[in-house]
């Protein structure tokens, strides 16, 4: 048996309620409640794609609740995300009950009891995912009332039809291609489950972004620094910490090359004749040929003309080149005066 693919139906008779009851609890983790005076042909696929369940439901005249204890079929560890294809779905859960109609999105928390009722056969496309995959994304992963994400934002439309999609493919398309799709949708989640509270949000991504500025530079002579690098020392995913610093405005590459030549300014103004290639590999550059290009790219000299405007600055006490100074070039004079524009800037970085 292909324990990656689970079908549970029911063809509404009376004499397969209990089969159907007892499938829904072990499969699914869920007490489920039948009407007594109706019914209709139910069925649930449940697909397993690495860490995320996708599940696509067609039920009705039923009601579902987690199940509380802790059972191989316990759901306290995971998140619900489910899409409305059609029909109506009310979930009920601390004296409130919220409708969903086609589109609509909740994310519900099997931690916390709510009861799911189906009047009308109701068709639902559901992703089960873990909440440590939520947790080291840096997101939002307990849900004591039901989150109803704004089915009017641009943004969650977006991953909704991402949603949806996904679980169109269970059973069609292979099971490396679901993993990778269903890895791509937990990164999208922060649009769903941050959608109300981006505030906090926003709290989360600038401590994320100074963490990892910490760990650039303490890290800044390493010359294998890579994203995936700080994201692990950090213990959150690659795609979380890129997000986070973009969210405001910082490449964390880019920053760490900033830092690198800033701190290779500084070591330069005392640097003996001959150390460029030592500075190099001390600020995690790969060879003294690549530092001096992206020196010159960043300030438009040298590293060696602006070592040597250094020292002439400093042998004269004024901050400024006099206008005698002897370069031993045309390309090192126009670099040489290029450099007194960036001593003050070289001071204060």
């Amino acid at each position: 048996m292909d324990t990656r693919f689970i079908e549970n139906s029911w063809d509404g008779a009376p004499s397969g309620r209990s089969a159907w009851i007892d499938a829904i609890s072990t499969t699914h983790g869920l007490h489920c409640r039948l009407d007594a005076t109706c019914s209709a042909p139910s069925v649930a696929h449940l697909v397993h794609a690495g860490q995320t369940d996708i599940i696509n439901v067609d039920i009705a005249w039923q009601s579902v609740s987690p199940v509380m204890q802790r059972p191989a079929s316990w759901n306290g560890d995971h998140l619900f995300v489910k899409v409305v294809r059609s029909g109506m779905m009310s979930v009920e859960q601390r004296g409130q009950t919220v409708r969903f109609g086609p589109g609509d999105i909740a994310v519900v928390d099997p931690l916390h009891m709510f009861n799911e009722s189906f009047r009308e056969r109701t068709r639902l496309a559901v992703l089960r995912f873990p909440k440590a995959a939520l947790r080291e994304r840096g997101l939002r992963h307990r849900f004591p009332t039901v989150c109803r994400p704004d089915a009017a934002s641009a943004d969650v439309g977006a991953v909704r039809e991402f949603v949806l999609n996904l679980t169109a493919q269970a059973g069609k398309a292979s099971e490396p291609l679901l993993e990778r799709l269903g890895d791509q949708c937990l990164d999208l989640m922060d649009v769903l489950v941050t959608e109300r509270d981006s505030r906090a949000s926003r709290r989360a991504s600038a401590a994320t972004m100074l963490r990892a500025k910490q760990v650039i530079a303490r890290r800044i002579g390493d010359p294998d620094l890579s994203v995936v690098r700080i994201a692990e020392e950090l213990n959150i995913s690659a795609s979380c910490l890129t997000r986070a610093l973009k969210a405001n405005g910082l490449s964390p590459m880019r920053y760490a090359w900033t830092l690198r030549l800033e701190h290779a300014t500084r070591m330069l103004a005392g640097a003996p004749q001959g150390a460029i290639q030592e500075i190099a590999y001390r600020c995690g550059f790969a060879s003294a040929a690549h530092f001096s290009r992206a020196f010159k790219e960043r300030y438009g000299m040298t590293p060696r003309a602006y070592a040597a405007n250094r020292k002439t600055t400093a042998a004269n006490g004024a901050g400024e080149l006099d206008g005698d100074v002897v370069c031993a070039s045309d390309d090192d004079a126009s670099e040489a005066a290029q450099a007194v524009r960036l001593t003050g800037a070289a001071r204060s970085a």
